[in-house]
């Protein structure tokens, strides 16, 4: 297994429940530069379906690619059929034929990545005139948000902190990559109603914080996370505010 799999494995239910999706603008905007209203597409390292789903009820025949089957099988509970299916496997080997695709989508993972072979890859089911679409979904920085991570960083001692500047500039393995020509990034604004629940539930679905904990941690840093919560934020509800920032690559 990847390390990305033997991470997310054991987070398939939180993430499902607690990860934001995605604005549809962002969907409009990469359907607008398809030659087809609706393109097959793959959705790799789909996770637990968030994308997936909103390209399916934007049209698309979509077949969503996962190395970790916690992850597909909820992908596969949440969208009901509505998919073309679902893959286990990696960015760095797929399963397909050549130029078979007119869009590869990205979400929250390209990090994760190989870059190089995985941009070989997708370079090569891709079609010429496909596109590729990597997208994040970044927490817009705050107080509240500076002493999570900060929390964070006391019960984890390798943790980095979310790369959320690097996220909003074009990778440059994604720059440097001879097949494709590479849009300039574009941002999309949201937000989701937040309560202390919500959001404990959200951080285990993290990689460097529910990834990282033992059992026996999860208690006490739950106690602490929810009296951050209670400081900043009380027993009200609250708005999480995202910024999703795009970059659209043609195959050339």
């Amino acid at each position: 297994m990847s390390r990305s799999t033997e991470v997310f494995a054991p987070l398939a239910a939180d993430y499902a429940r607690y990860r934001p999706g995605y604005p549809d603008a962002l969907f409009e905007t990469i359907w607008n530069e398809l030659p087809t209203s609706r393109p097959r597409v793959l959705d790799l390292a789909a996770g637990a379906g968030a994308a997936t789903a909103s390209l399916v009820g934007h049209g698309a025949r979509t077949v969503a690619v996962e190395p970790a089957l916690a992850m597909l099988h909820r992908a596969r509970a949440s969208l009901d059929g509505r998919w073309v299916g679902g893959v286990a496997a990696r960015a760095e080997g797929l399963p397909f034929a050549g130029g078979m695709l007119a869009l590869v989508t990205v979400a929250q993972a390209f990090h994760w990545f190989d870059a190089r072979a995985a941009l070989d890859e997708i370079a090569r089911v891709l079609a010429p005139g496909g596109r590729l679409a990597v997208f994040w979904n970044v927490v817009l920085p705050d107080d509240f948000g500076r002493e999570v991570y900060d929390l964070v960083g006391r019960w984890n001692a390798g943790y980095g902190r979310p790369v959320t500047q690097r996220m909003r500039a074009t990778p440059a393995d994604l720059a440097a990559h001879e097949a494709f020509d590479v849009d300039a990034p574009r941002e999309f604004y949201h937000a989701r109603p937040m309560d202390a629940d919500r959001y404990v539930g959200y951080a285990f679905s993290w990689s460097y914080c529910g990834g990282a904990l033992t059992p026996e941690q999860r208690a006490p840093f739950e106690r602490e996370l929810r009296g951050v919560v209670a400081r900043h934020h009380g027993d009200r509800l609250w708005e999480e505010r995202f910024v999703t920032v795009l970059h659209l690559a043609l195959r050339r």
